[in-house]
């Protein structure tokens, strides 16, 4: 009489852990798959300006090698100071329109620089499409400061790396875009030395748009792990880099 039973619990629980097995899970992932966290943290180190600073603490062998062949007796050995870097990045961030997907990866970029990068500093101002006037010290873009203000702000050793799509994610070709690009950038080659531009779209959706007019006067890199890695070089002096990518922009 007890068999019945058993067949219909059998039955149940069969049904159920078959249900379980197929449940599907889901997990939650924050990374920027063309380049991760690890990856940007990694990239970042690169970006190198040792300087000696503070008190003597560190031994230079060859100085002492070459005191003792002087002097024939080691009597003190050399000492300098500590290598830091002292490099500086500015990050100048497309806000809203054609960037919101791109929010999260502005984000990263941000976060890592300033905190996994080893920098010697790490400012963010924002813009809408071209910096026109005003740079943002907010994603909000409600703490404004004029253009020539901002860029005061940014030590002459400073780096910068602007970040945006330049029309590339809807096609456009805004001729007004690109002149007020170009203003900017002759502002900005006045006060720093160093810049590129990170671009979120893959290089093959550049042509026949504003970001393929802008790349052809500001050194740009599709955002990658290989593109952070050549901006980042140009950054360091080399812009060899930038025509050997891209040769069909020169």
């Amino acid at each position: 009489m007890d068999e019945p039973a058993q067949v219909v619990q059998a039955v149940r629980r069969s049904a159920r852990d078959d249900l379980e097995i197929g449940r599907p899970r889901f997990s939650l992932l924050t990374e920027y798959f063309p380049v991760t966290r690890r990856q940007m943290k990694q990239s970042w180190r690169h970006l190198r300006r040792p300087v000696r600073e503070g008190p003597p603490e560190e031994l230079d062998v060859i100085a002492t090698i070459e005191k003792i062949g002087r002097e024939g007796i080691l009597l003190e050995p050399v000492m300098v100071p500590r290598r830091s870097n002292r490099a500086e990045l500015a990050l100048l961030i497309d806000q809203d329109g054609s960037m919101v997907p791109f929010h999260g990866l502005s984000r990263q970029l941000a976060e890592t620089a300033r905190r996994g990068g080893r920098l010697g500093g790490a400012g963010v101002y924002y813009f809408h499409d071209y910096p026109d006037g005003y740079l943002y010290r907010d994603p909000a873009r409600l703490e404004a400061q004029p253009i020539p203000e901002a860029l005061a702000s940014i030590a002459e050793r400073a780096v910068v790396l602007i970040v945006s799509d330049a029309g590339a994610a809807r096609g456009n070709l805004d001729s007004e875009r690109v002149e007020r690009t170009r203003t900017f950038i002759q502002q900005l080659k006045q006060s720093v030395r160093r810049y590129a531009w990170l671009n979120p779209m893959p290089n093959t959706r550049w042509p026949g748009t504003t970001a393929g007019k802008i790349a052809r006067f500001v050194p740009m890199f599709e955002t990658s792990r290989r593109g952070l890695d050549a901006a980042i070089s140009v950054l360091r002096g080399h812009y060899v880099y930038w025509e050997k990518m891209y040769p069909w922009m020169m």
